[in-house]
């Protein structure tokens, strides 16, 4: 076993291990005592599985009355492992046993964490779980607060604020409060909107923006990487909110929820309420998404800001030179093949969706589940738990490529070769 699994590429292994997960979990919470009732089918426990690890937040029952406080215990747990990657624990547990870290588990954790190089990954490992449990103890004690005061219970509250806690940390958008309804309870809440906002924000920046912050401390030593990530979660907070205000959304609300698209998926009031400009804008805020090597989604906001200055560069007829740093080409091509393949996806899912449900749902309701889907966002318009089989199995699937990325499939699949013939280059007609 051990010889066949040095012959695996990182991205296959990476991809064996989530399945493993995803189908593990899965029989937990099919055993009787993960839940309350009998109808509840094994596609929707396969389901809730895959959207656990998956981070995504979608599910088909209602977490909170379907689960006993084993399968609440078992959803956390996955989201836990998907939103910080099983390659981490892994690699942690082998270093705390003492063993010796092979290549092969660093190169692992290199291709789950979108590392350019193994150097560093066994610190980083260390740091990125001291800072999670960290932030995510900070998070529960400080949602236990509001939760007491609902259920004057103190572990009650500190169960639900541990859960929502780990739920916002990692982007994935489970709650307990039953009915599907999220958030909904605390709409209005300015206390629990930023707190579950901060803890957002924190997990989707990306663990080595939070060591680059708070080791450098200033702008100007921040790392490249960094500084993109900044600027573009404060550009797209910024006008993302203006943008749903001017759709006639609240000011909490907007902020909110546009932090809550960068694959969150918590959600304070219905999002089918929500009018079409504001819907197309969230559509727009899910597929970008969070940052690389964060617990969030998306096409990430990188992949979308070196796409932009590319085009800056076509159209000024520069280089692409910003932060007195020049992107390269290949990134610029990784960019726009992530890009391209991620609209791909959708395209295909939401296609397939609408041959399947017919007329029953709009074109805008359909596209705005499938985005969620393959950003791992989980805001949903309530069609999820309506969707036929066929159109489940298409959601779980757009969700598992999501997690690990179009990009990191298709290279499973793929072998490179040495080129011994270069044909001339011709310039090709654009535009």
């Amino acid at each position: 076993m051990a010889k066949v699994r040095r012959h695996l590429r990182p991205g296959t292994v990476l991809v064996i291990g989530f399945i493993t997960i995803i189908l593990f979990g899965s029989l937990l919470l099919s055993l009787p005592w993960a839940k309350k009732g009998t109808g509840v089918t094994y596609l929707d426990c396969l389901f809730v599985s895959v959207s656990s690890v998956c981070v995504t937040g979608l599910t088909t029952v209602d977490i909170a009355n379907t689960f006993t406080i084993f399968g609440r215990v078992v959803v956390a747990v996955m989201i836990q492992l998907g939103g910080l990657g099983f390659a981490s624990f892994a690699l942690f547990i082998i270093s705390l046993l003492g063993r010796n870290i092979s290549f092969s588990s660093i190169s692992l954790a290199k291709e789950a964490m979108n590392f350019d190089s193994g150097k560093g990954v066994v610190g980083m490992v260390y740091s990125i779980l001291r800072y999670a449990f960290c932030i995510e103890i900070v998070g529960t004690l400080l949602l236990a607060i509001p939760y007491y005061q609902m259920t004057g219970s103190y572990i009650k509250a500190l169960g639900m604020g541990a859960f929502h806690s780990v739920s916002a940390f990692n982007n994935a958008g489970f709650d307990l409060n039953g009915d599907f309804s999220s958030l909904s309870c605390f709409h209005g809440n300015v206390y629990v909107n930023i707190v579950v906002a901060l803890l957002i924000l924190l997990g989707g920046l990306g663990f080595i923006v939070i060591k680059d912050v708070i080791h450098q401390r200033k702008w100007s030593r921040f790392s490249f990487h960094t500084k993109i990530v900044l600027f573009m979660t404060l550009i797209l907070v910024s006008i993302g909110t203006l943008l749903l205000m001017a759709g006639g959304t609240a000011p909490l609300d907007a902020f909110f929820h546009v932090v809550s698209a960068r694959t969150a998926g918590f959600s304070t009031i219905p999002m089918e309420n929500l009018s079409g400009s504001s819907s197309l804008v969230m559509i727009f805020l899910m597929f970008i998404g969070a940052n690389p090597g964060s617990t969030g989604g998306g096409v990430k906001t990188t992949t979308v800001f070196v796409i932009f200055i590319a085009m800056a560069s076509v159209v000024s007829g520069k280089k692409p030179d910003v932060f007195k740093r020049r992107i390269p080409q290949d990134s610029i091509t990784k960019a726009l093949t992530v890009f391209v393949m991620a609209i791909i996806v959708i395209l295909i899912a939401t296609y397939s969706i609408m041959l399947i449900e017919g007329d029953r749902f709009s074109t805008l309701d359909i596209l705005f589940e499938v985005v969620s889907a393959a950003a791992t966002v989980g805001l949903s318009r309530s069609l999820t738990p309506m969707l036929q089989i066929g159109s489940k199995l298409v959601i779980m699937a757009v969700m598992f490529l999501g997690r690990l990325g179009p990009l990191t499939i298709v290279t499973m699949f793929t072998k490179t070769r040495q080129e011994h013939l270069e044909h001339i280059e011709e310039n090709v007609l654009i535009g």
